[in-house]
């Protein structure tokens, strides 16, 4: 692996770091409160139909202090929307009817005084239905595929007829199973009432969202809701959208008047969240034979569900990469009879980049050319295809051309097979990584104390990406206190807005908020300093600096300075606070209003038909195949990313490996069964539901690229989002690599032995 990259700045330790190895960190399902009770969903057992009974009366005999269902359940107020729309990831609540609509649905919440007796009372809860046919097969419901919220279609130029002139043309179909998220960390909620006030403890990744949909759902004012959520034990969507469990949880505390907590069993967490769901892409893509892409069509085609037809669509960001004159691309949804997806990193990027990039390569092939060579040939350059904007910062050449030579590229012998090494047969791929730069409103305290310590404040989030460690550091490049006297609080709803810690847009949406609110505390504390009092009455506020703890003049030969502490004894109070608020040029004022009342705010790609925004990167991977066995391993990768100035480069190391880690994942190992005949997902534990381990990661190699930005009005900060880029390329670098070890063109993902075997 490479040294961390310290070219943009200081390599920050993370701030939080201690407090996670050694345990004090308090994650949310560790707060208690007195006179706990604890509970336990029950989940049904069929796909779609109805309950037409459920007794409960032994769960009572053996000590459920409250057995909540469809029969005694509290009345709430309908969700308007769901994702990608609004606040919630589904507008279907369980158990307000009998109605069923997905397998592992919460049918019930039962309440003890102990997690053993609520989990034996609801094992003994006895349930009939009356079920209905359900249709969970995605690949056979094609035909019922629809146009809805979010969906897309990009037509450029005659396809048809381009396309059927072309010298080389590829015509394939391409998909990616359904995965779960499966965090460390799994769902829980503790609530508690205090009179009209609810508090709530979750692991959420958007404190202000969640508090504004349970003000929906409870009727309540925001100000009487609470959440309190300051580390999450990971995320990357699954921990976005508030999920029915919260509301159910909140109504049982306030029916027995004690604190509840709901731990969500390991298993239920594939119902009771969302998940990545399957895409199967339609790809024809048509080239010269001079090496130029002419033609590119792409149905996109992803699971949604009965409950929401709506989705993530996939068609966007592969029209970004390269130069293509005729363009035909639509995204549609299929509805089925499971639980709503929901965001997860890179959500519609994972699988259309690996559809689009493994076409390319297949032309590439077809012309005999070496595949990066073709990649750089076509580069759309530097305007957007889809919009004809300019980028407002693009390096995607340049991460291919140093990445190639990180990897060793020109070594690579251009047929499939021609490489080897004892027994393994060896294959060399490549794939580009794109993801939309996202900004969002976002608002942040400083209050600076009389013994030169600094607190920040702000809702938003971190998910153990290094938030945290970023936000101090804002403010002690601006303070010049040293980042061991600063102390950040987040992931509390009490505290000024955040944005939802998704779409890699935290970093870029806070950063902005701090500093300017660290520039007010200096310049207040500078400003305090000058008054009439020695030694620095007098002196021009310009010439003015804070180190460490104190005020110190910046000219040369001066040595006048004096103490922060002493500067405070003459502020009321002994402190200075200031709040800054940053709100993205061209910010739509409906938009704004929608964010901070726990809307989407984020600002996408296009900004104000000015700029196109997105980070970019180039992936690279040697997979080697076992000639007896079919073994198949990611022996190295090597990754190079352009997203602007990095704001602390070990933290952006961490998160670009971390992401290069999971698309290995993605390409090797996960995947999510369903048993049609039932609509049960059937590996719904860490046992069968594979995951790499540490072996089987090989080398793998991070650099990024020094990038400026020049949507700074949009972007001042300059920053573009890390925490979803690197996951994006690596499955089609995978299934490149495995067919020039084997020869075999893989158009799945994941891969494994049973694809390549019978190609030894």
């Amino acid at each position: 692996m490479s040294e961390i990259d310290s070219a943009f700045g200081p390599s920050l330790q993370r701030v939080d770091g201690r407090s996670k190895v050694t345990g004090s960190a308090r994650y949310a399902a560790e707060y208690t409160f007195a006179n706990l009770a604890h509970a336990r969903l029950v989940t049904s057992s069929i796909a779609r139909g109805c309950i037409t009974s459920i007794d409960t009366s032994l769960a009572e005999e053996v000590g459920a202090v409250l057995v909540l269902t469809h029969q005694n359940n509290d009345v709430l107020v309908p969700t308007e929307s769901a994702y990608p729309a609004g606040q919630a990831q589904t507008t279907f609540l369980p158990m307000q009817s009998n109605e069923i609509r997905y397998s592992g649905q919460p049918i019930a919440l039962v309440v003890a005084d102990s997690i053993e007796i609520a989990e034996y009372a609801a094992s003994l809860i006895q349930v009939e239905y009356a079920s209905t046919g359900h249709e969970t097969d995605f690949s056979s419901q094609l035909k019922r595929a629809q146009k809805a919220d979010g969906a897309q279609d990009i037509t450029r130029g005659d396809f048809e007829q381009v396309f059927a002139d072309a010298a080389v043309r590829i015509d394939a179909v391409y998909s990616t199973a359904t995965e779960h998220h499966n965090a460390m960390e799994r769902f829980s909620t503790t609530a508690a009432w205090e009179g009209s006030q609810l508090i709530i403890h979750e692991p959420s990744q958007w404190v202000i969202g969640m508090r504004a949909h349970l003000a929906d759902r409870f009727g309540l004012e925001p100000d009487q809701i609470r959440v309190i959520s300051p580390f999450v034990g990971g995320g990357f969507g699954s921990k976005a959208l508030p999920m029915p469990h919260t509301a159910l949880t909140a109504i049982a505390a306030r029916r027995i008047g004690r604190p509840v907590k709901l731990v969500v069993s390991r298993d239920q967490m594939f119902t009771v969240g969302g998940y990545r769901p399957a895409s199967i892409s339609h790809v024809r893509l048509g080239a010269s034979s001079d090496g130029q892409l002419l033609a590119y069509s792409h149905d996109y085609f992803t699971q949604s569900s009965r409950s929401d037809l709506a989705g993530m669509p996939g068609i966007a960001a592969p029209n970004v990469l390269y130069r293509i004159p005729a363009v035909h691309a639509r995204d549609r949804f299929v509805d089925l009879d499971l639980n709503h997806p929901t965001p997860m990193r890179a959500p519609q990027e994972v699988p259309s980049i690996f559809a689009f990039e493994s076409a390319v390569d297949e032309v590439a092939h077809e012309l005999g050319v070496d595949p990066l060579a073709f990649r750089l040939r076509n580069d759309a350059g530097a305007r957007d295809p889809i919009t004809d904007l300019p980028f407002s910062s693009r390096s995607l050449a340049q991460c291919f051309t140093r990445g190639g030579e990180l990897f060793g590229w020109a070594k690579r012998s251009l047929a499939p097979r021609s490489m080897r090494e004892g027994d393994w047969l060896v294959g060399l791929g490549c794939g580009a990584s794109i993801y939309p730069v996202f900004v969002g409103p976002a608002s942040a305290r400083i209050r600076l104390t009389s013994d030169g310590r600094v607190f920040v404040h702000t809702a938003g989030q971190d998910l153990g990406t290094g938030l945290y460690t970023v936000v101090a550091g804002a403010a002690s490049q601006v303070l010049g206190v040293p980042i061991d006297r600063i102390r950040v609080e987040m992931g509390n709803s009490d505290l000024p807005f955040g944005s939802m810690a998704a779409g890699s847009r935290s970093t870029a949406s806070l950063v902005p908020a701090v500093r300017a609110a660290s520039i007010r505390t200096r310049d207040r504390l500078i400003a305090e300093a000058i008054k009439d009092q020695h030694p620095l009455a007098g002196r021009d506020p310009a010439t003015l600096s804070i180190v460490s703890n104190a005020v110190v003049s910046t000219v040369p030969g001066d040595m006048a300075s004096e103490l922060v502490s002493e500067i405070l004894k003459r502020v009321p109070g002994g402190f200075i606070e200031e709040t800054a608020d940053f709100t993205p040029e061209g910010l739509p004022l409906a938009m704004l209003s929608n964010a901070y009342s726990g809307g989407e705010g984020a600002l996408g790609p296009v900004v104000e038909k000015k700029w196109a925004m997105y980070s970019f990167g180039a992936q690279f991977v040697e997979v080697r195949v076992h000639k007896l066995t079919a073994q198949l391993r990611v022996s190295r990768a090597v990754g190079v990313f352009g997203a602007g100035r990095i704001a602390n480069p070990r933290t952006a190391h961490s998160q670009l490996m971390g992401g290069m880690i999971w698309g290995i994942s993605s390409g090797l190992f996960e995947a999510t069964k369903i048993d049609n005949r039932y609509g049960r997902y059937v590996n719904t534990n860490l046992a069968e539901y594979p995951l790499p381990v540490c072996a089987d990661i090989g080398s793998i190699e991070v650099e990024m690229v020094e990038e400026e930005d020049l949507a700074k009005e949009i972007n001042p900060s300059g920053m573009k989002g890390v925490g979803e880029l690197a996951v994006v390329g690596t499955g089609a670098a995978i299934a490149n690599a495995v067919f020039h070890a084997t020869g075999r063109r893989v158009r799945h993902l994941p891969i494994t032995i049973e694809d390549v075997i019978d190609a030894l």
